[in-house]
């Protein structure tokens, strides 16, 4: 079985926000996690799961181009990924 496209960053935005907020009830912390964003799809018809499928994408075709030698068009600066 493959994990959908875009799940494993949104797991990380979850895991993340724990991190950082440190709740003494993460299952109820990740359920109101996961409750706002579906009403932010929902108010702003983008999916986040998408969205993150899309930058997962970029972040590999990234590393694809360059390891060619050339860079993707049309990707903004500040957007590019870059090694370690």
């Amino acid at each position: 079985m493959r994990v959908p496209r875009g799940f494993g960053t949104i797991l990380e935005g979850l895991a993340r926000e724990v991190l950082r907020d440190q709740p003494e009830d993460i299952p109820k912390y990740a359920a109101n996690y996961f409750e706002v964003l579906l009403k932010q799809r929902e108010d702003s018809g983008m999916d986040p799961a998408e969205w993150a499928a899309q930058l997962e994408d970029r972040f590999y075709n990234n590393h694809a181009f360059k390891a060619r030698g050339s860079t993707p068009k049309n990707v903004p600066a500040t957007e590019e990924t870059t090694s370690k």
